[in-house]
């Protein structure tokens, strides 16, 4: 009977009841993720079309300088963002929780900066790394502490310039499109003094520096402490569209460098900038709690872990003791027989030698045909008869006649004193008869 019908009607079963389930399950999920957080990769991600995602900012930003154009940084802003002396005005742009660079990222994004572009980060925090050039020279008593915090359902903000038509715009932090509170950052008063170039931009309500520039080389870097007012649900909102374009009014004329991939979770950019004195322990700049919390890397280290640890399990075995290889076992009957017959025949016992053999012969007989011939002990002859002969005949194919003749040679070494020459004849019978038979 042939089954593939029925397993090709299983298989489209299978397939159309997980269909199914799956229609059930995205039907009974909410039509917006109010979700803001990076660890599903959603938060703030340039293709998310949800309230705080920032697919809305970034076709803004494809076509916001006529003539340039806007380009994703994939895998590495160390290895994507150009160097040309000769290209200036060009910007380079972050959004996000949290930003993670190594030491040839920083280096290449201070490089950037330095010949005369423009970078914008917004973000909750920023790396210390960052901010050890970009804040290099510290105000009196103020060394860089990272952004400060406080709750609140709703925040006010403004741009110390360009002027908007309102002094002061509201923002919230919605879920269900209901305000909920939220942890409003900023930049702590004591990192703008008269001796240094840095200044503020933009102010949380009124007293709290939000939005700043921080001059570096001949460029500059343009720090924002709330990534929240360039989400999707902030953009939507016509009352808050007039503070981004004021905001972005500070970028350069040039090519846009978006960068998504330096984006992290808040909470794995705090534990790396927890302190620029020294509370960075490796436990915390290690990518292994950050790998644990997201559900497809943990089981992907869970796995590879379980495979290193069968591989060490297999290979102690594999590397225990090797068994010694045994010599061959040797028939050592054969030299025996040789021995024996050497000391015979050098001593011309021709009988003995004869009796030997014989009794050879006999026992070869018995183990191969069971054919039985006791010596008899006042002749000192195999007792044989007609019917031994014949069986003999039949079962080792020899003719009846040679083997009565190798019976016929012993009988003459018995009976006579046996000469050398009656012994080789003897020999050589018994030498031809177990040649032939079968």
């Amino acid at each position: 009977m042939n089954k593939r019908p029925t397993l090709y009607f299983a298989l489209v079963a299978l397939a159309l009841i997980a269909a199914m389930f799956y229609y059930v399950y995205e039907s009974n999920q909410p039509k917006y993720d109010w979700t803001e957080g990076s660890w599903k990769k959603k938060g703030y991600d340039e293709k998310n079309d949800q309230p705080y995602g920032t697919q809305i900012l970034h076709r803004l930003l494809e076509g916001y300088f006529p003539g340039k154009k806007l380009t994703d940084i994939k895998e590495n802003p160390g290895k994507e963002l150009p160097l040309d002396s000769s290209a200036t005005g060009q910007n380079y742009v972050f959004v996000g929780e949290a930003m993670f660079m190594d030491s040839l990222a920083t280096k290449r994004l201070l490089d950037f900066v330095a010949l005369g572009n423009t970078a914008l980060i917004a973000s909750k925090t920023i790396p210390f790394d960052l901010m050890t050039f970009v804040y290099f020279e510290e105000c009196e008593e103020a060394p860089w502490t990272d952004y400060g915090m406080f709750e609140d359902s709703l925040a006010w903000l403004s741009l110390r310039t360009p002027a908007l038509p309102d002094s002061v715009t509201r923002f919230f932090f919605a879920k269900q499109n209901k305000p909920h509170p939220y942890a409003w950052h900023y930049i702590e008063y004591y990192h703008f003094c008269d001796s240094l170039p840095q200044y503020p931009l933009g102010y949380l309500n009124k007293d709290y520096v939000n939005f700043a520039e921080f001059p570096h080389g001949k460029g500059r870097f343009l720090l924002h402490t709330n990534p929240i007012v360039f989400s999707n649900f902030s953009l939507m909102r016509a009352e808050t569209r007039p503070y981004l374009k004021g905001v972005l009014s500070h970028l350069s004329e040039g090519d846009i460098y978006w960068d998504a991939a330096s984006r992290v979770p808040e909470a794995v950019g705090r534990k790396r900038n927890g302190s620029m004195f020294g509370n960075r322990s490796m436990a915390e700049e290690h990518p292994l709690s950050y790998i644990l919390k997201q559900p497809s890397l943990a089981w992907t280290w869970y796995l590879i872990a379980v495979m290193a640890l069968s591989w060490l399990i297999f290979r102690a075995k594999r590397r225990q003791r090797v068994i010694p290889v045994l010599p061959k076992n040797e028939n050592s009957s054969y030299e025996f027989i040789s021995t024996i017959a050497h000391l015979h025949f050098r001593e011309r016992n021709y009988k003995g030698l004869s009796v030997q053999g014989m009794h050879q012969f006999l026992a070869h007989l018995r183990e191969r045909y069971g054919l039985v011939a006791p010596m008899d002990t006042e002749t000192g002859l195999p007792r044989t008869d007609d019917a031994f002969f014949q069986k003999l005949a039949a079962l080792s194919e020899v003719p009846e006649s040679e083997a009565r003749r190798l019976f016929q040679l012993h009988a003459n070494t018995v009976r006579y004193e046996p000469t050398e020459e009656m012994a080789v004849d003897l020999y050589l019978a018994i030498e031809a008869f177990l040649k032939v038979a079968k």
